[in-house]
């Protein structure tokens, strides 16, 4: 799920094709999972999970770049909100139906259920979706000319914009992952909660996840809209930062108020409704700055979505597999403290790139490659 929307992605931008990508995406994720279904083998099973997490991890990155595409810089911040609004529903819900697809079914179902939907994917696309890509360049002389390079995403980290930016995001979005692989354990021990009731609890971040995802992409055009307003009717990327600041005041203060009451056995139903004001500012920063990646770098949409899922997900593994060590080590407060400090740490990164960051695009070498659409409307 991280390293393998790279290559998508480098595909995407380099040969100027959403929807290739995408077909084969669905494609070798269909094929995967219905093995997945009929395997009768462990490591068949392992192996082909990984394949269905390569081929579904191309949906982020080619999706991003699609909206792209498709909406000037004024409005998608909102697009973005609604396609990530599925994205960060998916861990709350899936889990619902796979459970009851398991009860009453049997485990093999999940899977089945799962090829049934990627195919309806795959023909909506195939029958629906067209070439979104604005580059135009001859398909013979492209193939001839371009050199496939797998990992060139990774060139954009050379762009200090990018690289604070992707730091930043990572640090906010291992913060969300952390509380979530610590739930279980402290409510069940400290509240005393069955797993079912548990599991009902993951409704105040869900409706964060939602309303942050909406809000917050409205919100991010909104500022950006009054912000060329205010520069005579010009926009470029970094005003889209702005909009960010809201969230990145109200992730640090709900998630370490969360850390120390949890501590403490506090009432659940002010926790419930900290996790939710985390979940609402960790989807406007999460949003804002997912979009001024795109709006800086449009023609490597793909590329600048796929590097930062990347280094999200590799550092929100890490996170969770650390979770425990972190907690049996520092205690619940202290845990939450020292990774809410990070996040407050990281935050003067963003400011730096709200300042610089325009000189730095400007000094760099994907200057003339990158049309942008400023003056849209």
């Amino acid at each position: 799920m991280g390293i393998a929307p790279i290559v998508w992605a480098a595909y995407s931008d380099e040969f100027a094709t959403r929807r290739k990508v995408y077909l084969a995406s669905i494609m070798m994720f269909i094929i995967s999972t219905i093995i997945c279904a009929v395997s009768r083998n462990i490591w068949l099973l392992l192996i082909m999970r990984a394949v269905q997490a390569c081929g579904s991890s191309a949906v982020l990155s080619i999706g991003a770049a699609i909206i792209s595409d498709i909406y000037v810089s004024t409005e998608r911040g909102h697009a973005y909100g609604l396609f990530y609004l599925a994205y960060w529903l998916g861990p709350f819900i899936g889990p619902m139906c796979g459970g009851y697809l398991t009860e009453y079914f049997g485990w093999r179902w999940m899977f089945w259920f799962l090829a049934i939907y990627g195919g309806i994917v795959f023909l909506i696309i195939l029958f629906f979706l067209p070439e979104t890509s604005r580059t135009v360049s001859s398909p013979t002389c492209a193939s001839s000319t371009i050199r496939f390079n797998p990992i060139a995403p990774l060139k954009l980290l050379r762009y200090p914009n990018v690289t604070l930016v992707i730091i930043y995001v990572s640090i906010i979005s291992s913060i969300i992952h952390l509380q979530y692989v610590s739930v279980p354990r402290n409510f069940s021990q400290r509240y005393n909660l069955s797993s079912s009731t548990i599991g009902l609890l993951f409704i105040a971040p869900a409706a964060g996840c939602a309303f942050g995802s909406l809000l917050g992409g409205k919100y991010s055009d909104f500022v950006l809209r009054k912000k060329k307003a205010e520069n005579a009717d010009f926009n470029y990327p970094e005003m889209r930062i702005y909009s960010a600041w809201s969230g990145a005041i109200l992730v640090p203060c709900s998630y370490l108020a969360y850390g120390w009451l949890l501590e403490n056995n506090y009432n659940l139903i002010v926790l419930m409704i900290l996790w939710f004001l985390g979940s609402l500012g960790t989807l406007i920063v999460f949003n804002s700055l997912s979009s001024y990646l795109v709006d800086a770098y449009t023609t490597r949409s793909a590329s600048a979505t796929a590097l930062n899922n990347c280094f999200r997900f590799m550092l929100a593994g890490t996170v969770a597999i650390l979770e425990p060590l972190m907690e049996d080590s520092l205690g619940t407060g202290w845990m939450f403290t020292f990774i809410v400090s990070l996040g407050v740490i990281s935050t003067f990164f963003v400011v730096v790139v709200y300042f610089k960051g325009k000189d730095w695009r400007e000094n760099g070498d994907l200057k003339n490659i990158e049309p942008g659409d400023h003056h849209a409307a």
